[in-house]
């Protein structure tokens, strides 16, 4: 098989141990949530969307610019950086317009969904398998999810343009997934992260009531969105598609579902938020969801 061939460049391409891959975007996801709650308490969801880009299209630059002989230009590659980036614009949208009217738990039960649809995306368009053991396991990790957001969890009567919207935002968010996926090879994680980013803020940043907002934030609301951005857009991004060199999106996505797990237990350190027995529950169900999942593969590498 012919590989495609980087420019030549002085730099070789990074490439991280898996191992350390998918702890880093699990940790990144986990406490990315904490900082940008506390952002959206104060501010418009877009507004904290383009400051949180910001932040982190300024994090990737360094890896960006070293890695940046690692693109091959192509209709292919440039389609992908845009379409990207608008997917998570669209994503983020989505996200607002729900949460007008619904509760946030309702909105993260659904969000949720997004790895089914990825993975069923995935499978269409990518050829990527996916085992009934691996299905197994997504189902008792969608249950974990229901389980752990229970105690909030309501559907209002009136709710169904909310649900239509957060359905909207998982959809958004799987095609990122794959169009990630599509173009891994042909540009590397970092000098994708900066260029969806740096279109992405260039867009929202053409509103003039997020440009307002932002210009008014306090010295206190500015570092929490660079600390959201930087475990959330940077740290777990970046590593998230980097592991998408080594395993499909499934497996990743799978995994990824940790990070709702650990930002409960961050929080009961830092807050002292009593874990309910629904969270403790929900939690325990994702991880067993996902050790049945790994499991053989666990047992081949301990063999």
């Amino acid at each position: 098989m012919n590989l495609p061939e980087f420019p030549k460049n002085r730099t070789l391409p990074l490439r991280i141990p898996l191992y350390l891959l998918i702890p880093l975007f699990i940790i990144g996801g986990g406490l990315y949530a904490i900082p940008y709650q506390i952002s959206l308490s104060s501010m418009n969801l877009m507004s904290a969307v383009c400051g949180v880009f910001l932040f982190a299209m300024v994090f990737s630059l360094p890896g960006a610019w070293i890695q940046r002989g690692h693109f091959i230009p192509g209709r292919k590659s440039i389609a992908g950086v845009i379409a990207v980036a608008l997917f998570g614009i669209a994503a983020n949208y989505a996200l607002s317009r729900s949460l007008e009217t619904s509760s946030a738990t309702l909105f993260i039960v659904i969000a949720r969904t997004e790895i089914v649809m990825a993975m069923i995306l995935g499978w269409l368009f990518l050829k990527e398998k996916v085992t009934v053991r691996l299905w197994i396991g997504v189902v008792v990790v969608m249950i974990g999810v229901i389980l752990m957001k229970s105690e909030g969890l309501s559907i209002p009567l009136d709710a169904l343009i909310p649900v239509v919207w957060a359905f909207a935002c998982a959809f958004f968010f799987a095609l990122i997934q794959i169009v990630s996926k599509a173009v891994i090879h042909l540009i590397d994680p970092q000098v994708l992260n900066v260029s969806r980013l740096v279109i992405a803020s260039t867009l929202l940043l053409g509103s003039e009531e997020i440009r307002n907002e932002l210009s008014g934030l306090s010295y206190s609301q500015w570092s929490m969105l660079a600390l959201a951005a930087f475990f959330g857009p940077f740290l777990g991004r970046v590593t998230y598609t980097y592991s998408l060199k080594y395993m499909t999106i499934s497996k990743a996505m799978l995994l990824g579902m940790l990070s709702p797990v650990l930002t409960i237990f961050v929080e009961y350190h830092l807050y002292g938020t009593l874990i309910s027995p629904s969270e403790m529950g929900g939690s325990l169900l994702i991880i067993l969801g996902i050790v049945w999942s790994f499991l053989p593969t666990l047992l081949n590498k301990s063999s």
